[in-house]
């Protein structure tokens, strides 16, 4: 849901007004001090009966205007926002009648602006009711998750990261939002590596469709060169850069249905992607004096991402054999599937990826407090 009214905004003292506002994010009628894309702000959102503060990321400065992103979604005020204006709207108009209209028409708009009036305040009181009632039950949910990763480390000697990516609902005011791999998740994630001593044996839990490839091949590298075990728990899937992460292991605990994916690159054009192989494959079709010039291009791009991707899976496969590391390329990367074909756990097993099925009970269970798919 989006917002049109302008509504406040103050960053570090200096004041704006979100030109246009939703859970994600807005776009503010100034560009703050020191603001530049990719730097994180603190803003606070003065919304007519609540002030907010929220962390945000610029993404652009168009214009003398700046466009952020929250780090996490207003879950539910937007919608109260707009709840709001409807009825104090319906109010003025019950109003304006009382105002203009012939003694009976001025009684039935007093009943009826009493009535939204009144709706107004308890419909006021239940969002933000179940608003709090929705917060008590994220802590609640993250509390139970804390303790189950407490008892998975104790249990297993290791410093146990996760890498869940489910789209969660908050109480009646949730806001399903899809997830996927980020370069907040890379930054959380290598803190955390960081934090490791270096011959202690890493768990990384993994649930993802995937996400940036830079993102990926961060956390991919950094478990590479963890000095201690390294294993990544797959209890359902990890496509696309999740298995690109999974690839950096030393063993791959999969569930018997869960599966991996291919990580042949994916070029981003206009609002879609397309398939690096698929492009790769355009000399094939036509003669190179029937294509544009924007496809030339997409086909270098196209070229240097294939290659580019090889040489991190090689990479982060090192210490296996020739034979393992060309037929995972050969299988995963050369686009001899979609992009979202699954490769099951007989099928990494055959690929000579170090697999194992002996999945803990704490990981399922684990998985069970991050909502619903």
């Amino acid at each position: 849901m989006r917002i049109k009214t302008s509504i406040p905004v103050t960053i570090n003292g200096q004041k704006f007004f979100s030109e246009d506002i939703s859970e994600g994010g807005c776009l503010l009628n100034g560009v703050p001090e020191g603001a530049e894309v990719g730097k994180r702000l603190v803003l606070t959102v003065h919304f007519p009966e609540k002030e907010l503060t929220l962390s945000a990321t610029v993404r652009h400065i168009t214009d003398g205007k700046t466009g952020v992103q929250f780090d996490e979604p207003i879950r539910g005020l937007t919608l109260l926002f707009q709840l709001k204006n409807t009825f104090n709207l319906a109010s003025s108009f019950s109003e304006e009648l009382v105002k203009l209209g012939k003694p009976k028409a001025k009684e039935a708009a007093k009943k009826v602006s009493s009535f939204f009036s009144a709706l107004k305040t308890i419909l006021v009181i239940f969002f933000l009711t179940t608003a709090l009632f929705s917060l008590f039950q994220v802590q609640a949910r993250q509390a139970k998750r804390r303790t189950l990763i407490h008892e998975l480390e104790k249990k297993r000697g290791t410093k146990v990261i996760t890498l869940i990516h489910r789209t969660e609902t908050v109480g009646f005011l949730g806001i399903p939002v899809r997830q996927f791999i980020r370069e907040e998740d890379a930054e959380a994630v290598l803190r955390q590596i960081r934090r490791v001593p270096k011959e202690k044996p890493i768990d990384l839990i993994i649930h993802t469709p995937g996400g940036m490839l830079l993102a990926a091949f961060q956390i991919a590298s950094a478990l590479k060169a963890h000095k201690g075990k390294v294993t990544v728990f797959v209890p359902h899937y990890a496509m696309s850069g999740g298995t690109l992460i999974a690839l950096a292991a030393d063993e791959i605990v999969m569930d018997r249905n869960a599966v991996l994916g291919p990580v042949d690159p994916q070029l981003i054009e206009g609002k879609s992607s397309v398939p690096a192989v698929a492009v790769m494959k355009i000399p094939d079709y036509k003669p190179w004096k029937d294509v544009d010039d924007q496809t030339v291009i997409l086909y270098d791009q196209a070229k240097k991402a294939l290659g580019q991707v090889k040489d991190m899976v090689r990479h982060l496969l090192r210490g296996k054999s020739e034979s393992v590391i060309k037929s995972v390329i050969d299988r995963l990367v050369s686009g001899k599937t979609t992009h979202d074909y699954p490769l099951s756990f007989e099928d990494a097993k055959k690929l000579g990826l170090p697999v194992l099925d002996s999945m803990p009970e704490e990981v399922y269970r684990l998985l069970d407090l991050y909502g619903r798919n």
